[in-house]
């Protein structure tokens, strides 16, 4: 019997590469730490006479300011500073990585990642990294019965399926392949070429890179449990397990994966990476140029399409589960990154860099369609 697919291998790169980032996190603050406490172990004592007039000056301030009633010193404040970025969890990777004169540095380079915008936080790291535990713990546990509970299509399900659905089962293998292949590059572009190659290494700005990277995993992640969960408790039965019980012999007829119909994981999937791409893009220069920037974000969409056609022609899901998982992921990939991080007055307009308004175009002997609209 071919190969399948497998849920599990989704979660599996998914927390190997949030590990990776979170490791490359870690490193360079224990480094800077350790510098720290080698230049303070290194550092010449006071002489006598010093430390006497450092001890007289301490004396002479008002108690007010030891209070807090004035202020804080100026020994105090680069502590203040620390407290604040706190929370984020790359500040300690952003002060590693840049060079002396960091404000000068942001100024060159082409990707910022604005002030205003709220930063990869602790609580999110926690928060992903526990869903992700869950995903995993969902596939090695036991989970619950394979009994479906949802047979057959809903609404033009049907129509759509004997529309589409390739005739051979060579053709719709081939179909589950390529459809593979397109999510895994969808899912790749906003975290490989996005955040990695273009801000990382294109632009040097490896601050903004892992913001970007981040968001995005946090992305899959919050996708990955929805989707689980839904399939749990609908229990759809994918349509060619239906064609199974009617008397298709079909290598794929004992699957394990017959009730995971609803909704579409690789619609899912595929979306999310589109909608992270259009994010990405549309609220920074990635690729420092509009017009490609708007064509990753039309090209990203357009493969997602694809994913989902492909899964419809190789008869694994119907056509409403390919909309509610495309719905998922648009909404895991730009609404939720957009709420926590993107939105706000420092965030430039969103306008769509392609907009197309369909209309229907009739007269005494036409009876048509017609588009308008700015590119």
């Amino acid at each position: 019997m071919p190969a399948r697919a497998r849920p599990l291998a989704p979660i599996v790169w998914i927390a190997l590469s949030l590990a990776c980032l979170q490791a490359l996190a870690w490193l360079p603050a224990r480094a800077h730490a350790q510098a720290t406490e080698g230049e303070a172990e290194t550092r010449a004592p006071q002489s006598a006479s010093e430390a006497v007039e450092a001890a007289g000056a301490a004396s002479t301030e008002p108690a007010a300011a030891y209070e807090g009633e004035t202020g804080e010193s100026e020994r105090e404040r680069p502590e203040v500073a620390e407290d604040a970025r706190g929370e984020d969890v790359m500040a300690a990777l952003t002060d590693a990585l840049d060079e002396p004169g960091l404000e000068e540095d942001r100024e060159q380079h082409r990707v910022q990642w604005r002030d205003e915008w709220p930063r990869y936080s602790f609580d999110e790291a926690v928060l992903t990294v526990g869903l992700g535990a869950l995903l995993v713990a969902s596939e090695l546990l036991p989970n619950s019965s394979f009994t479906p509970n949802w047979r057959g299509g809903l609404l033009f399900d049907e129509g759509v399926r004997s529309g589409l659905r390739l005739n051979t089962f060579a053709e719709r293998d081939n179909a589950r392949i390529a459809a593979d292949v397109l999510m895994w590059v969808n899912m790749a572009f906003p975290v490989v070429v996005d955040a990695f190659l273009a801000v990382g290494i294109g632009d040097g700005n490896w601050d903004a890179a892992f913001q970007m990277g981040l968001i995005s995993i946090e992305a899959y992640v919050v996708s990955l449990v929805v989707w689980r969960v839904t399939s749990l408790l609908a229990r759809r039965q994918r349509p060619l397990d239906t064609a199974c019980e009617a008397g298709d012999t079909s290598p794929h007829c004992d699957s394990r994966f017959a009730t995971q119909s609803f909704f579409s994981n690789h619609a899912a999937n595929a979306f999310t990476g589109a909608a992270l791409t259009c994010l990405h893009h549309s609220a920074m220069p990635v690729l420092g140029d509009v017009g490609w920037d708007s064509t990753a974000c039309v090209s990203a969409t357009l493969l997602a399409t694809a994913v989902g056609m492909l899964r419809v022609m190789s008869d694994h899901e119907y056509l409403t589960d390919v909309l509610t998982g495309a719905a998922v992921g648009w909404l895991s990939g730009y609404i939720i990154p957009w709420l926590l991080h993107y939105q706000g007055g420092a965030r430039p307009e969103l306008r769509a860099p392609i907009a197309v308004i369909p209309a229907p175009m009739i007269s005494d002997d036409t009876l048509g369609l017609t588009a308008a609209g700015w590119f």
